[in-house]
């Protein structure tokens, strides 16, 4: 094959490396397909481990402490990772994904919403946490709903 035949199809390769979405991140331990117009921002390997993505949405693997049980208040599993509680707690549920059992929190401050995903592994907990304002936060909150199948421990 010549060069100039080849150019197309190395063009192709590299946008679909370039528009893949799914984070496989060792520091995190975890995969996960962010909801279409949440790019990644940043990672920061830890302790604990952040990455933090485009509209006000970012996971947390935080271990070397007791992982809290999946009853546990809000304001346990938040303060374990060293996290403010965000406002007043309207509602917090519990049930499964793929990944294992979770906790479901949202929070109100003012004119902004927070939505927080807990999930209680062996030796470390995940946290999903998803804040916008209020005109925002229905949409936005069903879109990283729906993503959370793809979520997944790699370790």
């Amino acid at each position: 094959m010549n060069r100039s035949a080849l150019l197309p199809w190395l063009l192709l390769l590299c946008c679909a490396l370039a528009c893949s979405r799914k984070l496989e991140s060792n520091a995190l331990g975890l995969q996960y397909e962010p909801p279409s117009g949440m790019a990644l921002r940043t990672e920061e390997p830890g302790p604990p481990a952040v990455a933090r993505f485009e509209g006000g949405l970012e996971l947390r693997s935080v271990s070397g402490q007791g992982v809290p049980r999946l009853d546990s208040p809000s304001e346990d599993v938040l303060g374990a990772a060293g996290i403010p509680v965000p406002g007043k707690q309207l509602n917090a549920t519990q049930g499964t994904l793929p990944a294992g059992p979770v906790a479901r929190y949202e929070f109100q401050q003012g004119a902004s919403r927070t939505l927080v995903y807990f999930l209680p592994l062996k030796d470390r907990f995940v946290l999903v946490l998803y804040s916008a304002p209020e005109r925002d936060y229905g949409p936005g909150s069903a879109r990283v709903e729906r993503t959370l199948s793809t979520l997944m421990p790699t370790r």
